[in-house]
């Protein structure tokens, strides 16, 4: 979508949109009009049956004393507006209209209101994210999701302000519609080395990547990864990327883990055949990194971060990991797998600690499409939160709250440690029974997390969304990749 500014409305031909706040004057254009016309806006406004619920329009065709082809109200009630989030939801909602209608283009004309402070910068980021569709592989036009709306002129006296605000928002954009790229890939072409190459393109926005392949892997005693690659044809890659957006030191303020299973079959505890196609997405937690690490490249944040992910396809073959086996960690513990389904953990072990080896950051989140036992307890609007710090995970929780990306605090207190006890080894890759699912593939990792503020993201549930939500076409939701922005500016920022 092409977003441009301007501070007057020099010209009104064309699609005009304008917002219809409950309790407040019309804009002063609209007035203009409805005066020049003896009340015909406020006419159509009554007739329509206007809803000041922000889900609501009145659509004028052709409008008297004006020169527009037409003018879109949108009705919005201010007292139901609580963060940013709202926001967004409303420029989403502006933008089902503009599709329902096949309007290609509008000038959004928003006016300075003395009690309403209107955020405009949100209200485009929730345009611009329904506007995404993925139709990379359809060869018949009619079979895909089309958008028509791809131009907005906003017009503001403050628009100066707001084009400045605008460059985070677009720069979000772009690490959202990465990471729902990549989740939308199957995975044929999506290899764990295409992903690596993927990942190699984000050096054009000035970050580091370090791509370490199956030799390196074996020299560093990724055990725990390897294990889960070694029954496909695909190699293995671990890929590290860094941005210093504050050269004045040299700590890094957080480093993010993402799994990257490009596809999970389940290995030789192979999974049922039904849904297994969803099983793509298994590398989501990757896809968030990538494209968070894209998102604070863009927008030049004034701190130090760095990311690893790990890339592996997870297969039934005759050299695949075996239930039963175990496996020695780059840490050194040593793993009895009893479910080469639970492979997630096994891919963060090494990751994590990799992370932390090489960059000894001050926090550490990892992301994972980890368990479905998440989305049993807590359905698929949240993550499921796991933290060895009180403080990070309120700051993470308030994050999520404010932009719409909320997140629940799980427990992972010592009482769950027994659960993953094994008789052979150090410990096992499940916990003893169906309770706790969750709960037992967190502590599984934190078992590889030194002193260092940590958070387990298991985004099993928010990755793919079935059917349209706000902002969100059906398919890879980019989940993630706004909450942790968010996260690391209000870090940045306290």
């Amino acid at each position: 979508m092409q977003v441009s500014f301007l501070e007057d409305l020099k010209n009104d031909k064309g699609t005009l949109v304008f917002f219809c706040i409950k309790n407040n004057p019309l804009e002063k254009y609209l007035s203009n009009i409805n005066t020049k016309s003896k009340g015909f806006i406020n006419k159509a406004i009554k007739i329509s049956g206007l809803e000041y619920n922000n889900n609501s329009n009145v659509e004028l065709i052709l409008p008297q004393h004006s020169k527009a082809d037409r003018i879109i109200l949108i009705g919005v009630d201010y007292s139901k507006i609580n963060n940013v989030y709202d926001w967004g939801r409303l420029g989403s909602y502006v933008t089902s209209v503009l599709n329902t209608k096949k309007i290609k283009k509008i000038k959004l004309i928003v006016s300075a209101l003395e009690k309403i402070k209107i955020d405009e910068a949100n209200i485009l980021y929730g345009m611009v994210l329904n506007t995404y569709r993925f139709n990379k592989y359809f060869t018949e036009k009619k079979k895909k999701r089309e958008n028509h709306f791809n131009k907005v002129t906003l017009i503001s006296k403050n628009h100066k302000i707001i084009k400045s605000k605008w460059s985070r928002y677009n720069a979000l954009k772009e690490g959202v519609f990465l990471t729902r790229n990549l989740v939308s890939e199957p995975s044929n072409n999506l290899t764990p080395s295409l992903l690596a190459k993927e990942a190699a393109k984000l050096k054009s926005y000035g970050l580091k990547v370090n791509i370490l392949d199956e030799k390196k892997l074996k020299s560093l005693k990724m055990g725990a990864l390897l294990g889960v690659a070694q029954g496909s044809a695909n190699k293995p890659f671990v890929v590290s990327l860094e941005w210093k957006g504050n050269p004045k030191s040299n700590t890094y303020d957080f480093s993010f883990v993402g799994k990257g299973v490009t596809f999970d079959t389940g290995g030789i505890s192979i999974k049922p055949s039904g849904g297994m196609e969803e099983m793509k997405y298994d590398m989501g937690g990757s896809a968030v990194v990538l494209g968070l690490m894209k998102s604070l490249a863009l927008s030049k944040v004034k701190s130090n971060i760095s990311a690893v992910v790990g890339l592996v396809e997870n297969m039934p073959s005759g050299t695949a990991q075996r239930p039963g086996d175990v496996v020695t960690s780059m840490s050194g513990k040593t793993i009895e797998v009893i479910n080469t389904d639970a492979e997630g953990r096994l891919v963060l072990a090494d990751a994590v600690w990799y992370a932390q080896k090489t960059f000894k950051p001050k926090n550490l989140i990892d992301l994972a499409t980890l368990t479905g036992a998440i989305i049993v307890g807590i359905g698929q609007e949240k993550a499921g939160m796991f933290s060895n710090s009180d403080k990070l995970a309120a700051l993470l929780d308030k994050a999520g709250k404010e932009v719409g990306e909320q997140v629940w605090n799980m427990p992972i207190d010592s009482s769950y440690e027994k659960d993953i006890s094994s008789d052979i080894a150090d410990m096992k890759n499940v916990g003893s029974g169906r309770g706790a699912g969750s709960t037992a593939g967190a502590i599984f990792v934190k078992r590889f997390i030194k002193d260092v503020n940590w958070i387990h993201l298991d985004i099993a549930g928010v990755t793919w969304a079935k059917s349209d939500k706000p902002m969100i076409p059906k398919g890879g939701t980019g989940f993630g990749v706004r909450l942790l922005e968010e996260m690391v500016i209000k870090y940045i920022n306290n």
